[in-house]
């Protein structure tokens, strides 16, 4: 377990009954469309979907969330710097990525995957380990 890991699991608070909120960064329409059903579906508040890295850092840096899904490449750029930032505030995610796990930003390459295309399932496996956090 790294440092950062260790720090942010004696930082979490406790799980409670609210509704758990989720940030989706996705720059693809009817991808991010698909993922807000999904998790609309199963009662989680989506914050987003965003599809602008300036718009995600906004929302990475200022937002209370109890995780994220995270697109890898996102409207010509990459997600490394609002991985970081969800990091250094504990914030679980998970990449939703075609591009493999060797494209992650390389402080994160032990984060959660879901590969592109993905199953709800998958999908929905990785938002509920946000609750485990």
């Amino acid at each position: 377990m790294s440092r950062t890991t260790a720090l942010c699991a004696s930082e979490r608070r406790e799980e409670s009954s609210h509704m758990q909120r989720i940030l989706v960064i996705e720059d693809e329409f009817f991808v991010a469309a698909h993922i807000e059903h999904v998790l609309e579906g199963e009662g989680v508040e989506v914050i987003g979907p965003v599809g602008s890295l300036q718009e995600a850092m906004q929302l990475a840096r200022n937002v209370t969330v109890d995780g994220a899904l995270l697109d890898v490449n996102i409207d010509g750029g990459r997600i490394d710097d609002v991985a970081e930032i969800l990091a250094r505030k504990c914030v679980p995610f998970v990449f939703v990525t075609a591009y493999g796990r060797d494209n992650l930003p390389p402080a994160h390459r032990e984060a959660g995957v879901v590969d592109k295309p993905f199953k709800d399932e998958d999908l929905l496996r990785e938002v509920r380990r946000f609750q485990t956090h």
